[in-house]
């Protein structure tokens, strides 16, 4: 990693761009980034001199001091003496005990800060990746460094708990420096400064012209369309199923496919920049994939009919093995419920796991619930044979439905009681599930593909 390559630094730039921070992690971030912005003179006094940003230095200081300025910057050890862990002996010239900025000047220009002149966002994370060292590469368990990642969508577990000691199953209790770049700048343009912001799921809904600008590109681009729905101005969960689909056929790696909208997606859309060679390659083995789907459907239909013609064999019980029919297809009798009979049509199709990343669990969680969350919503217009349709409240789902023809009124194989799977018109399960003890008056309509 001696020097930052052009895919280095487009997987910085999509990182950055896609970093989510962690749940129940915000007001500890917001903390931080608080303190770092009141520190910001004394930053820029040892930074400026240098042509090094003050975010920079503060970034630094927060990863290695623990923003306390009794420590040295190159790695926390205390200023009343040279450093004692790597790097050690440091600073090599004066007499301790050290001010801050003499360790903090002496740290920046060890590590060559003063002669990198690249401030943009890739740019600053190679440097302070490079502070860190290069070892989380040698570990793909972790997926991206938790220097950078931690607290954040890109990192879940796995740490150096000393020099080269490496523990998998250590969780960093740190916040990334990529994590606290990105709520410093607020999102930020490819030159580190002030930008556009990243769009996400946030509660309440982001909202405002950009989101526009976002739904208005995800509908119409060079790549076809993504089904954010009306461009309402509003970042709900329709507008964040568009933007996965699209980092998906884009060629986005797949630890970066997710909801989160920022400017490198916009430009990838648009043809202001192009994509790079590896997302192109990744693109075209995705959408050769794809084209499969078709058949998909087709199969998910079959087996949702084939469940209306044996309804008589078919119970319904929202306990027990719902899935115990996950690997024998066709198998009879069945008791199952909604959620569990649209799962095995999925399974038995080949289709992917409506409730969950990776494989079909049969002790897992599948539930109209599961559905919600892992499913990309899709509007009504853009409805396929195969998609699935959820009733709510309550938030986690009420009863769900598959699509077998659409239309102004898409009929649906609807398995809901003792009478087993059913063909009906979605007006007529809508007044149904409207009148329902549940009262289950929305309709959500979903797709996997």
């Amino acid at each position: 990693m001696a020097t930052l390559t052009n895919a280095l630094r487009n997987e910085y730039q999509a990182l950055y761009d896609s970093c989510v921070i962690g749940k129940g992690h915000a007001a500890e971030i917001a903390a931080t980034v608080k303190k770092v912005k009141q520190n910001r003179k004394r930053y820029e006094a040892v930074g400026k001199p240098l042509g090094i940003p003050w975010y920079v230095v503060g970034l630094i200081h927060a990863m290695e001091g623990s923003l306390s300025f009794t420590t040295h910057l190159h790695n926390g050890d205390p200023l009343t003496a040279r450093t004692v862990h790597v790097p050690t002996g440091r600073p090599t010239t004066g007499n301790p005990p050290f001010t801050w900025e003499q360790s903090a000047r002496d740290a920046l220009g060890y590590e060559g800060f003063g002669s990198w002149h690249d401030w943009s966002v890739p740019g600053v994370l190679y440097k302070l990746e490079a502070y860190n060292g290069w070892g989380y590469r040698h570990h793909p368990e972790v997926g991206y460094t938790p220097y950078l990642w931690s607290f954040s969508n890109h990192y879940t577990k796995g740490k150096y708990v000393g020099d080269g000691v490496f523990s998998p199953t250590t969780v960093s209790q740190q916040i990334g420096a990529g994590v606290l770049l990105n709520q410093l700048l607020g999102g930020a343009s490819t030159n580190g400064q002030p930008g556009p912001r990243v769009l996400q799921l946030a509660n309440p809904d982001m909202t405002g012209q950009d989101v526009v600008a976002a739904q208005e590109l995800l509908k119409q681009n060079a790549f076809g369309t993504f089904d954010p729905g009306k461009a309402d101005g509003d970042f709900g969960r329709t507008t964040a199923g568009a933007v996965w689909r699209a980092k998906w056929e884009l060629g986005y790696p797949d630890k970066q496919v997710n909801s989160s909208y920022g400017p490198l997606v916009a430009e990838y859309l648009s043809g202001k920049k192009p994509l790079p060679a590896d997302f192109q390659a990744r693109r075209k083995t995705r959408l050769a994939e794809a084209k499969s789907e078709q058949g998909i459907r087709k199969q998910i239909v079959t087996w949702a009919l084939w469940g209306v013609d044996n309804t008589g064999k078919i119970g319904y019980s929202e306990n027990g093995p719902r899935l115990a029919a996950l690997t024998t297809p066709g198998a009879l009798p069945l008791t199952t419920d909604c959620s569990g009979f649209a799962t095995l049509c999925y399974a038995w199709s080949g289709a992917p796991n409506p409730n969950a990343q990776g494989s079909y669990d049969p002790n897992g969680t599948n539930y109209t619930g599961t559905m919600l969350a892992r499913c990309r919503h899709i509007p009504p217009g853009s409805v396929q044979p195969g998609d699935l349709v959820v009733w709510w409240p309550p938030a986690t789902g009420h009863h769900v439905a598959i699509v077998v023809e659409t239309g102004p009124d898409p009929q649906l194989v609807s398995h809901g009681g003792s009478s087993g799977p059913l063909k009906i018109r979605f007006s007529t399960e809508s007044a149904a599930q409207a009148s329902s003890q549940a009262r289950a008056k929305n309709a959500v309509w979903l797709s996997t593909f």
